[in-house]
């Protein structure tokens, strides 16, 4: 029996009939044409082969529980829901990367912002620890505390020509010891505190 002259009709019955012959027939006449219809939508000869491999490689797992009535259009209709699921699923899948990379970048900005928020810390505590002890108090109570230089004179019983030396000393020795960490500064908005 030639099998290239039997309809699609009777190849769907002897498939269901485990004919492996059979299958090797609706092989060889709708390969070229599913590939054909994988590759169009998806512009990639591997993953047109391998999901049209998929599709006739379901059809012969599930040969004796199919309901086919039409061959050309049950393949027809497969490859291309193949062809969807497969794009719905790699659009997820860009999706999800993209998230983790996303996720990924904010959480190493944020690790990197805080280790450098926490380099500036100590050394504003070592260079504040370096001040006069009466220069780091106009310091603390004008830059920490928002005292005006008026109000800092009264609380430390100075002159307010003094309290304004002590705030322009600190300010430029804090300058000096802290060069490296200016551009810190700017990032983490800390600046004006200087």
């Amino acid at each position: 029996m030639d099998y290239k002259l039997l309809s699609n009709e009777i190849l769907s019955k002897l498939l269901k009939a485990d004919d492996e012959i059979a299958f090797k027939e609706i092989y060889s006449r709708y390969w070229k044409l599913l590939f054909q219809t994988a590759y169009y939508r998806l512009g990639s000869k591997e993953t047109a082969k391998e999901l049209v491999q998929n599709v006739f490689l379901n059809l012969w797992e599930k040969r004796n529980v199919l309901i086919i009535d039409k061959l050309e259009n049950y393949l027809q209709i497969t490859i291309k829901n193949r062809v969807i699921n497969y794009i719905e699923t790699s659009i997820v899948q860009r999706k999800y990367q993209e998230h983790v990379v996303s996720s990924y970048d904010d959480r190493t900005m944020e690790t990197e912002s805080t280790v450098q928020y926490n380099e500036l810390y100590f050394a504003l505590e070592k260079a504040l620890s370096e001040l006069p002890v009466k220069t780091r108090e106009v310091f603390q109570l004008s830059r920490f505390e928002k005292l005006s230089v008026k109000e800092i004179a009264i609380q430390m019983n100075l002159s307010e020509k003094a309290v304004e030396y002590h705030i322009t000393s600190s300010l430029k020795a804090l300058r000096f010891k802290l060069k490296d960490f200016m551009v810190a500064c700017f990032i983490l908005g800390s600046y004006h505190n200087f």
